[in-house]
């Protein structure tokens, strides 16, 4: 990559004109960017100036909107205070039936109140409108009696949200002082604010750029908010310095930048409530207020890099179109020697013959094989060329060959074997033909390719194959052997003596004494016992080499393993045979038998057959064994790895000169089919 990069840094100093077009490309570039740039700068700017302006006008609706709920509460509370302190209002307790019927009709129709209640001078809570009121509940300590009694006004007073001891909701009181004819504090006139109220009607406000509405009291105090912070109410969410600007009155109100872990950067606008000692408060988020100015980024920014892209392929063009005529050049002189060297290089002797059948080129390999150098072959014609090193019969077979090639100039491969000579003796060689256009011209390519090391590669092969066949074979027959004396062993030897313990066993059985029950039943187990061994022997030796096999022959055989089979498997097998019959123990027999035995088993663990079909079949000196089952196949993969039964099949049927298929699909069943001669070579 390094040198390619100096290379093409050397080629590009080399051209003036190359340099003038990439510098030119270079100043449109960095001027469309930085025009760009400067662009998205300013609506940026705009943008966040736009969103601050969209959360000021916002803060003032919401606090002319929270003065004139605040307004109906006021105005309800005075005049509830008006009628409580005139001659008529004096008269009656705090705690009586009129009062409290005024304090419901007051509070009904203001659904941000949830309820008026009054508290004595002794800081007890004796009236409420609600029907749930806890009459004398000490208010003594809650801020809005204190308040009233530490400061002699009759301004309203908002306090910081609390959790009601009613109905353990949080509110907070707007409280209103009671004075009595002398002008002592008489009670409190409170109003239990719903906070709900005020989120809900935030929660209304339905602007995508609005991320936070709030509701503070005069010294900053969350009372309450969009989204809802239960957590954060009562506690102070702006700084006093804030506060104060915002007490300040000024006309649009003071925005805070505020930057927030989690939220990013915010923008809040404050905003006092006339008249009332409240603050509204509107933020949006950074992310938010750049929403619009995103829209209008993308298309701006892929604008630019539009331009930019499409300077950048222009200068492209025209550096490659400048450089096009030097590198063509450097690289048809690299290609034409590469491809010399790679045919130069090959082992097989390639001639290329034009229309005049006379030799244009001539590699290496074609001058060893041939013993012509290149300055003797080349413009030579190809029949007096080879005329020196093939036979008469050998030449005109060739020509025959290239005339078929001469005839198929769409570039079709002829193949064909020749012998040619060396050192006076005949050796294989492939040819191979292609035709091909070049300038109009039509080039005949001839490879010659020498066989010698294939062919005794592939005799070397099928003799080790031979060989172990034959191995495979002995080894075969040797265990056959070896398995029928050790299952007539065990037949004769071990299982005559077995019979032989059991009549014993019998014989003491019948000589004891009718009172010796213990005895008894000890000699029934031990028949019992004997018993066992006996079919165990008999089925070892069946299963190493069924005597029925060499006695009775194969029919009898495969009668006798079929019925077995059915009765360990529950599975029906229909068998057909023919009227004649494999000698008994030949190689023939044995193999048929193995391929049913391992056929049967393959069946019975991997079929998931209903039904199996076995026939043997005699015609032409052949005898033909065929399995099929109607289960669920598999895919036949001769190649594949862990086929250990159908490869040992295959080899029993090829050692005897025979064929073994296999034809199943998925779905399909499975069909097994062996073919082996009647007659075999000694």
């Amino acid at each position: 990559m390094a040198f390619q990069l100096k290379s093409l840094e050397g080629r590009l100093r080399q051209t003036p004109s190359v340099r003038a077009v990439l510098l030119l490309s270079l100043v449109m570039i960095l001027a469309t960017l930085i025009s760009a740039a400067t662009v998205l700068v300013d609506l940026r700017h705009k943008e966040l100036a736009h969103g601050q302006g969209e959360i000021v006008s916002l803060t003032r609706i919401l606090a002319e909107q929270t003065a004139r709920t605040f307004e109906s509460v006021a105005l309800t509370m005075r005049s509830a205070r008006e009628r409580l302190a005139d001659d008529i209002g004096r008269q009656f307790a705090l705690d009586s039936r009129p009062v409290q019927l005024l304090l419901r009709a007051r509070v009904a129709g203001l659904p941000q109140v949830k309820s008026l209640f009054l508290i004595d001078q002794d800081g007890f809570a004796v009236n409420s409108s609600r029907p749930d009121f806890i009459p004398r509940l000490p208010m003594r300590e809650r801020e809005v009696f204190s308040h009233f009694v530490a400061h002699d006004s009759d301004d309203i007073f908002i306090s910081r949200p609390e959790q009601a001891r009613v109905d353990g909701r949080w509110t907070y009181y707007v409280g209103m002082r009671l004075t009595d004819a002398a002008g002592q504090l008489r009670g409190v006139l409170v109003a239990a604010i719903n906070i709900d109220y005020f989120e809900s009607l935030y929660d209304s406000i339905d602007l995508d750029f609005v991320s936070r509405i709030l509701l503070l009291n005069g010294d900053g105090v969350l009372l309450a908010g969009k989204p809802h912070d239960e957590a954060r109410f009562g506690k102070t969410f702006a700084e006093p310095a804030v506060i104060a600007k915002v007490l300040a009155r000024p006309a649009d109100g003071v925005v805070v930048v505020s930057d927030e872990p989690g939220t990013g950067r915010q923008y809040i606008a404050y905003r006092e409530v006339a008249n009332y000692p409240l603050i509204v408060a509107s933020a949006i988020g950074e992310d938010d207020a750049l929403t619009p100015w995103r829209r209008v980024m993308r298309p701006i920014a892929a604008s630019a890099l539009l331009v930019v892209l499409c300077v950048v392929l222009a200068s492209v063009l025209m550096v490659r179109d400048l450089l096009r005529q030097a590198a063509l050049d450097a690289a048809l002189k690299e290609s034409d020697a590469q491809l010399r060297h790679m045919i130069q290089s090959a082992r097989d002797a390639i001639v290329t013959i034009d229309s005049a059948r006379r030799v244009v080129f001539f590699n290496a390999a074609a001058e060893q094989m041939f013993g012509v150098g290149p300055e003797s072959a080349v413009g030579s014609d190809i029949e007096t060329l080879l005329a020196r090193c093939l036979s008469a019969a050998q030449l005109s077979k060739l020509l025959g060959y290239l005339d078929q090639g001469w005839r198929s100039p769409d570039g079709r491969v002829v193949l064909g074997i020749i012998e040619s000579l060396r050192d006076e003796h005949e050796f294989p060689v492939e040819l191979s033909l292609s035709t091909t256009a070049f300038h109009g011209e039509i080039l005949l390519t001839a490879v010659f390719r020498d066989l010698t090391e294939r062919q005794r590669a592939e005799r070397e092969l099928l003799e080790t194959n031979r060989q172990l066949q034959a191995l495979s074979a002995s080894l075969q027959s040797v265990r056959e052997q070896e398995r029928t004396a050790i299952a007539r062993e065990l037949h004769d030897e071990l299982g005559q003596m077995l019979t032989g313990i059991r009549m014993e066993v019998s014989w003491l059985g019948g000589r004891l004494a009718a009172g010796q029950q213990a005895l008894t039943d000890k000699v029934a187990s031990l028949k019992g016992q004997i018993d066992q061994s006996i079919a165990a022997v008999r089925r070892m030796s069946s299963e190493l080499r069924p005597l029925v096999l060499d006695d009775l022959g194969f029919a009898a055989a495969a009668g006798w393993y079929v019925d077995q089979f059915s009765a360990r498997t529950g599975l029906p097998v229909s068998l057909t045979l023919p009227e004649v019959d494999p000698p008994r123990g030949d190689a023939v027999a044995t193999a048929l038998f193995r391929v049913l035995q391992e056929s049967l088993t393959n069946v019975a663990r991997h079929a998931v057959a209903s039904h199996v079909e076995v026939a043997l079949g005699f015609a032409d000196e052949r005898w033909t064994l065929s399995i099929r089952d109607d289960g669920a196949g598999f895919v036949h993969d001769p190649g594949r790895r862990g086929d250990i039964g159908l490869v040992g099949m295959r080899e029993r049927a090829q050692i005897l000169g025979g064929q073994f298929s296999v034809t199943t699909a998925p779905g399909a069943g499975t069909l097994i089919e062996v073919r082996i001669p009647a007659q075999q070579e000694g």
